[in-house]
């Protein structure tokens, strides 16, 4: 498989993590009490939309059809399921382990586009970000 094939399929699941890890810090969001809490949840899900626009984006400029990719397919079922009986324990967990899950797919991207800014950028990041969810 060409190196531009396999940095596509790496890119879409990156997506597909970014758009799982929006909706899950947003159900954390709805959880927690604290205003604080509340924004930095917030916050995460916003900038998760931001970074899947970006990766979007280096998508179209690779002339991939956005339409024909599944995570474009809004998943209704994944959006309500925010169950009352989950803990906001069990989401921050869920976040941790989504955006180690996109570190992992950031790594395995920039093997072979070494030289990708945005790639580094939305990388370093999360990394940060986990270490921070991990003192909550």
């Amino acid at each position: 498989m060409s190196s531009q094939i396999l940095f596509i399929a790496k890119l879409e699941k990156i997506l597909t993590f970014l758009k799982n890890s929006k909706l899950e810090y947003l159900k954390a969001s709805d959880r927690f009490n604290l205003p604080e809490s509340k924004r930095f949840f917030n916050m995460q899900s916003t900038i998760r939309n931001r970074f899947f626009q970006d990766i979007a984006s280096i998508l179209r400029s690779m002339d991939v059809e956005m339409d024909n990719l599944v995570i474009n397919r809004l998943n209704f079922e994944q959006i309500a399921s925010s169950s009352n009986t989950k803990t906001s324990q069990n989401h921050l967990q869920k976040c941790i382990e989504f955006d180690k899950k996109l570190v992992q797919l950031y790594g395995e991207a920039l093997e072979i586009d070494l030289e990708n800014e945005v790639l580094k950028h939305q990388n370093e990041k999360i990394t940060k970000v986990i270490k921070e969810n991990i003192h909550f």
